[in-house]
Protein backbone atom coordinates (compact mmCIF):
# COMPACT_ATOMS: atom_id res chain seq x y z
CA UNK A 1 0.00 0.00 0.00
CA UNK A 2 1.04 3.44 -0.97
CA UNK A 3 1.29 5.35 2.02
CA UNK A 4 0.08 8.49 0.21
CA UNK A 5 -2.83 6.73 -0.41
CA UNK A 6 -3.79 5.53 3.13
CA UNK A 7 -6.34 8.88 3.40
CA UNK A 8 -8.17 10.92 0.78
CA UNK A 9 -10.98 13.44 2.04
CA UNK A 10 -12.28 15.21 -0.19
CA UNK A 11 -13.17 18.95 -0.15
CA UNK A 12 -16.80 20.27 0.81
CA UNK A 13 -18.10 23.36 -1.85
CA UNK A 14 -17.22 25.83 0.96
CA UNK A 15 -13.52 25.04 0.59
CA UNK A 16 -13.19 23.87 4.44
CA UNK A 17 -9.26 23.35 3.52
CA UNK A 18 -9.02 19.83 4.33
CA UNK A 19 -6.95 17.88 1.58
CA UNK A 20 -5.16 14.59 1.31
CA UNK A 21 -3.38 13.51 4.88
CA UNK A 22 0.10 12.09 3.68
CA UNK A 23 3.24 10.64 6.08
CA UNK A 24 6.46 12.09 5.80
CA UNK A 25 8.61 10.60 2.79
CA UNK A 26 10.55 7.07 4.19
CA UNK A 27 7.35 6.87 6.84
CA UNK A 28 5.08 3.76 7.33
CA UNK A 29 1.98 3.73 8.77
CA UNK A 30 1.27 2.42 11.92
CA UNK A 31 -0.58 -0.74 12.26
CA UNK A 32 0.10 -4.24 9.60
CA UNK A 33 1.30 -1.58 7.17
CA UNK A 34 -0.54 -4.06 4.25
CA UNK A 35 2.17 -6.67 4.79
CA UNK A 36 -0.50 -8.63 5.90
CA UNK A 37 -2.55 -9.85 3.17
CA UNK A 38 -6.15 -10.20 4.23
CA UNK A 39 -8.77 -12.00 2.56
CA UNK A 40 -12.13 -10.53 1.47
CA UNK A 41 -14.87 -11.15 4.00
CA UNK A 42 -17.86 -13.21 2.42
CA UNK A 43 -21.07 -10.48 1.82
CA UNK A 44 -23.12 -12.23 4.26
CA UNK A 45 -20.47 -11.94 6.80
CA UNK A 46 -20.04 -7.92 6.35
CA UNK A 47 -23.74 -8.18 6.16
CA UNK A 48 -23.76 -9.81 9.35
CA UNK A 49 -21.12 -7.65 11.06
CA UNK A 50 -22.87 -4.38 9.67
CA UNK A 51 -26.39 -5.07 12.15
CA UNK A 52 -24.44 -4.51 14.68
CA UNK A 53 -22.83 -1.13 13.73
CA UNK A 54 -25.86 1.48 13.72
CA UNK A 55 -25.20 3.99 11.01
CA UNK A 56 -22.87 2.03 8.80
CA UNK A 57 -24.05 0.12 5.67
CA UNK A 58 -22.39 -1.17 2.66
CA UNK A 59 -20.84 1.26 -0.51
CA UNK A 60 -18.36 0.80 -3.79
CA UNK A 61 -20.45 -2.21 -5.12
CA UNK A 62 -20.54 -3.98 -1.36
CA UNK A 63 -16.21 -2.98 -1.71
CA UNK A 64 -16.37 -0.49 1.03
CA UNK A 65 -18.35 0.44 3.68
CA UNK A 66 -19.99 3.86 4.74
CA UNK A 67 -21.65 6.16 7.53
CA UNK A 68 -22.98 9.83 7.80
CA UNK A 69 -23.10 11.49 10.68
CA UNK A 70 -24.63 14.83 11.79
CA UNK A 71 -22.82 17.14 13.88
CA UNK A 72 -24.02 19.89 15.46
CA UNK A 73 -22.06 22.87 14.36
CA UNK A 74 -19.74 23.03 11.13
CA UNK A 75 -16.97 23.31 13.64
CA UNK A 76 -17.25 20.16 15.19
CA UNK A 77 -17.89 18.21 12.22
CA UNK A 78 -14.44 19.88 11.01
CA UNK A 79 -13.31 18.58 14.10
CA UNK A 80 -14.20 14.77 13.70
CA UNK A 81 -12.74 14.96 9.86
CA UNK A 82 -9.14 15.89 11.56
CA UNK A 83 -9.54 13.13 13.91
CA UNK A 84 -10.65 10.48 11.59
CA UNK A 85 -7.82 11.20 8.62
CA UNK A 86 -5.50 11.33 11.38
CA UNK A 87 -6.33 8.39 12.77
CA UNK A 88 -6.43 6.31 8.85
CA UNK A 89 -3.30 7.91 8.57
CA UNK A 90 -1.72 6.60 11.68
CA UNK A 91 -3.46 3.02 10.86
CA UNK A 92 -2.94 3.16 7.48
CA UNK A 93 -6.37 2.31 6.66
CA UNK A 94 -7.96 3.98 3.17
CA UNK A 95 -11.06 6.60 4.36
CA UNK A 96 -12.59 9.41 2.18
CA UNK A 97 -14.51 11.88 4.03
CA UNK A 98 -16.65 14.30 3.09
CA UNK A 99 -17.11 17.35 4.72
CA UNK A 100 -20.64 19.68 4.22
CA UNK A 101 -21.42 22.11 6.84
CA UNK A 102 -22.09 19.95 10.13
CA UNK A 103 -22.62 16.56 8.11
CA UNK A 104 -19.57 14.30 7.79
CA UNK A 105 -19.56 10.82 5.21
CA UNK A 106 -16.65 8.68 5.32
CA UNK A 107 -16.39 5.68 3.48
CA UNK A 108 -14.00 3.25 4.75
CA UNK A 109 -12.50 0.48 2.33
CA UNK A 110 -9.27 -1.16 1.41
CA UNK A 111 -6.89 0.76 -0.44
CA UNK A 112 -7.70 1.79 -3.84
CA UNK A 113 -6.45 -0.15 -7.17
CA UNK A 114 -6.46 1.35 -10.21
CA UNK A 115 -9.32 3.31 -9.58
CA UNK A 116 -11.52 0.56 -7.67
CA UNK A 117 -12.08 0.48 -4.06
CA UNK A 118 -10.35 -2.52 -2.56
CA UNK A 119 -12.06 -5.33 -0.44
CA UNK A 120 -13.70 -5.23 2.97
CA UNK A 121 -11.91 -6.81 5.48
CA UNK A 122 -11.64 -7.65 9.06
CA UNK A 123 -9.43 -4.46 9.62
CA UNK A 124 -11.87 -2.26 7.56
CA UNK A 125 -14.52 -3.50 10.16
CA UNK A 126 -12.43 -3.03 12.90
CA UNK A 127 -11.51 0.64 11.89
CA UNK A 128 -15.41 1.63 11.66
CA UNK A 129 -16.33 0.03 14.78
CA UNK A 130 -13.87 2.58 16.68
CA UNK A 131 -15.28 5.40 14.63
CA UNK A 132 -19.08 4.46 16.58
Amino acid sequence: MSTQQAVEPTQDPQGSGYGPVELPAGAQPAGDGGQEVQQRLKSERVQEELKAMAGWGLAQEETAIERVRTFPTPEVAALYVAWVTGFASATGIYVTVELAGGQVGVTVGGPQVSGCWGEVTESVLAFARQLG
